[in-house]
């Protein structure tokens, strides 16, 4: 008859399972046992376990697995029912075996198997990153020359080639220790040191948020709409939210819509704080006017006539105005007035 002996822990699941190969079954500590089991609290040959058809202290003429102790000092419990040593008793597979501090299950050929169950989400494998190996090192070097163009961009040649490579050099080494970091979390979490998944991920919105801070300033001014820069921090905040989120999937990827919403939560609270911050400046969320402007020749929308402009400065004299009032009621009353 085949059967398989399950060692359970405290709350019924198989730790191990050994297969019954033949008839009877010692059970014990010592090396000739057919089940070694490493408990302190067993005999050497603790237990004989039969399949007959002998009458037993439960049962009469039962036909099935026979449990019988052999002399030892703690003998067992069946069903939490105390077995002497020297004595028999059946063991129905519905009924747990306790020796010493071990708890065992038998399972027969005889009994029905259960259905098999369908798998939750959370016990399927989850899917590591892949892609092709040059993918990271080219999207490095994407990001190297966009650092090094805003880098030309912004100085006026008078920046020495130290200064240029400080530049580029400076958050290439913030991206790897940000990439070290969330590696480390997922080594902790997933035993897998991610690296290379962190470092994809942080490249790619930075990259992505780089190219939008550049292309944003130069639509505004092609097609003369400024308002388009209030979109800045708009964007900003959301792909820093989405990089977050991004990175937290590769630690907890069960948890991927519980970690949307919180982040999501704190992104909006962060964008209703800085608005509520703003609203005393002469904008929300992006300034009304450029600091700087491309070259003419990429302006597509039809120039504005002089004195068109002249009004429009005009108009601006007394929001300026009402905001400098404002700012000096508020140096006032902060209680450094000089006397």
């Amino acid at each position: 008859m085949d059967a398989v002996i399950e060692i359970v822990d405290r709350d019924g699941h198989c730790r191990e399972t050994h297969k019954v190969r033949a008839w009877p079954l010692r059970i014990g500590r010592s090396p000739d046992c057919d089940l070694v089991l490493a408990d302190p609290h067993l005999a050497g040959a603790h237990a004989l376990l039969h399949w007959d058809d002998a009458g037993t202290d439960t049962a009469q003429a039962a036909t099935g697995p026979v449990l019988e102790l052999l002399p030892s000092h703690n003998g067992g419990w069946l069903d939490g029912h105390r077995i002497a040593a020297g004595s028999r008793a059946a063991w129905p597979s519905s009924a747990l075996l306790q020796l010493g501090t071990t708890r065992l299950r038998l399972r027969t050929s005889l009994d029905p198997l259960p259905a098999e169950k369908p798998m939750n989400r959370a016990d399927e494998p989850v899917r590591r990153d892949a892609r092709p190996s040059w993918a990271l090192p080219a999207l490095l070097a994407v990001w190297a020359l966009l650092l090094w163009g805003s880098n030309w961009a912004a100085n006026d040649g008078s920046a020495t080639w130290v200064d240029t490579v400080s530049a580029l050099l400076a958050p290439v080494g913030v991206a790897l220790i940000w990439a070290a970091l969330w590696a480390l979390v997922t080594q902790l979490f997933r035993h897998w040191f991610a690296f290379g998944a962190h470092l994809w991920r942080a490249l790619v919105a930075t990259v992505a948020m780089q190219l939008f801070d550049l292309l944003l300033p130069l639509m505004a001014y092609m097609f003369n709409l400024p308002r388009l820069l209030a979109l800045e921090t708009l964007v900003m905040s959301v792909g820093a939210a989405l990089l977050l989120w991004w990175h937290a999937t590769v630690v907890w990827p069960r948890a991927s819509r519980r970690l949307a919403v919180g982040i999501g939560a704190m992104c909006v609270v962060g964008l209703v704080l800085t608005v509520g911050r703003r609203t005393e400046q002469q904008y929300w969320l992006g300034p009304n006017y450029m600091a700087t402007l491309p070259p003419p020749a990429l302006r597509i929308a039809t120039p504005q006539p002089v004195d068109s402009f002249i009004d429009g400065m005009a108009r601006l004299e007394a929001p300026l105005l009402k905001q400098a009032a404002k700012r000096n009621d508020q140096a006032g009353g902060s209680g450094d007035n000089e006397e």
